[in-house]
């Protein structure tokens, strides 16, 4: 029975599935609507009045607008801000919304597939923050989705395993891509770095000033500014560089016809795609390389959402000084967890080394153990817990764990932030 590998991508205005296929290797989007079909589900959700039940995306809207129910809409932005809503004198939690959300997006894949069990589910959204995965996380486990078949990433990723799930001849230079939605205009950048094992590919994203409303798209005069925008960006974004290949997405570009001269300008001598689920496509090629034993992306990803560093710690073991790798370079920065026992012998300091990928330049994070209780030489057991709030910011808690019964543990917990 084929696996249901999902990748959703969660943003305030839509929300789109794809499916990994593990037969062909290729993605296919959940398309709703009836003749004109489309990916794009709105992000919102409404209750029937005086039942329980929740409808999403356009049935949503039209229950709202016949006064049947009560809608809600921007539901990351809730989520991010950990907000709730009252529906019918009852008050919901941002959680509780976003679970009856992705339930409602997981009934629609079950239906299609005639199939209930979610193998692995990939969510991306625009940019990621703790309080969002930790919430991401908690919706999919009580949508039955176990946590170790869950996982998060930010846009930048999505697009960087997109663009490596095509042929080689897309992504054999520089690939970029115009993302153009109601939350404004995003750039994005990819470019593999050869010459070093494993290979790096760099992710770059901007949020263009030169953003627009859609609604400017409703009237000829709006459409001539906004192909002059766009082509001053691609002019601008794109002069001098080896580009093999253009990607476009967003609502804004359901239709590409208003843009003649912006089309023009990227597509000399470049590949040009347009499609609505460049984000979901990654997150669901992602969900089903978690399935193989081997990746198909041996690359070291610099990007939004990921970690630029390895963190380190020299120990002895088994009579062997070694480097302990606590955080990899290119690792998502929610999954960069780690944590570690160790028995100091003869230091008062715990030294964590901090290696730039980009730079040979090298940090050291220390703590000072000096405020553990006084013990005999190794007879201290430490945890030691590493874990990122962002790309940028490194948390290390440091736990006194006693020694056994001869000397108990103190409780003592050492904190220490490091802005990368």
């Amino acid at each position: 029975m084929q696996k249901l590998l999902l990748g959703m991508d969660l943003c305030d205005d839509y929300s789109q599935v794809c499916c990994m296929n593990p037969l062909t290797g290729q993605t296919e989007p959940l398309l709703l609507g009836a003749g004109e079909e489309t990916c794009l589900i709105p992000t919102v959700i409404c209750r029937g009045r005086g039942e329980n039940a929740w409808i999403i995306g356009e049935d949503a809207y039209a229950q709202a607008l016949m006064g049947s129910g009560v809608m809600v809409d921007k539901l990351i932005s809730l989520a991010k801000k950990g907000g709730s809503a009252t529906i019918g004198g009852v008050k919901y939690s941002a959680e509780d919304l976003m679970v009856h959300f992705i339930g409602g997006l997981l009934d629609l894949v079950r239906e299609k597939y005639g199939r209930a069990q979610i193998d692995s589910l990939v969510f991306t959204v625009q940019q990621m923050d703790g309080a969002l995965a930790d919430l991401l996380v908690r919706a999919a486990e009580r949508c039955q989705i176990p946590r170790d078949q869950v996982r998060i990433m930010e846009h930048s990723e999505s697009f960087l395993v997109y663009a490596l799930s095509q042929p080689k001849d897309v992504w054999i230079n520089t690939v970029c891509m115009f993302d153009l939605t109601e939350d404004g205009l995003h750039y994005y950048e990819a470019r593999v770095i050869r010459g070093r094992k494993p290979q790096m590919i760099e992710g770059r994203h901007e949020r263009l000033e030169e953003g627009f409303s859609l609604k400017v798209l409703e009237t000829p005069s709006g459409q001539h500014m906004a192909d002059a925008i766009l082509t001053s960006c691609a002019e601008r974004l794109l002069d001098k560089k080896i580009i093999s290949a253009v990607f476009l997405t967003g609502k804004g570009f359901t239709q590409i016809q208003w843009a003649g001269n912006f089309i023009r300008r990227i597509a000399y001598k470049r590949k040009v795609f347009a499609g609505q689920h460049v984000f979901a496509s990654g997150a669901a090629y992602l969900a089903g390389d978690g399935l193989r034993e081997e990746t198909a992306y041996p690359f070291l990803f610099l990007c939004e959402g990921t970690i630029g560093v390895n963190v380190s710690l020299q120990v002895r073991y088994e009579g062997r000084s070694e480097k302990l790798l606590l955080a990899e370079a290119g690792t998502n920065w929610y999954e960069a967890r780690n944590s570690v026992e160790i028995i100091p012998d003869h230091t008062r300091v715990l030294d964590l080394v901090i290696s730039q990928v980009n730079s040979p330049r090298t940090d050291h994070l220390k703590v000072d153990l000096s405020e553990l209780p006084e013990r005999p030489n190794k007879t201290t057991r430490l945890e030691v817990i590493l874990s990122f709030e962002s790309e940028e910011s490194l948390t290390v808690r440091v736990i006194d764990k006693g020694f056994g019964e001869l000397f108990p543990a103190s409780g003592k917990i050492l904190r220490k932030e490091y802005h990368l």
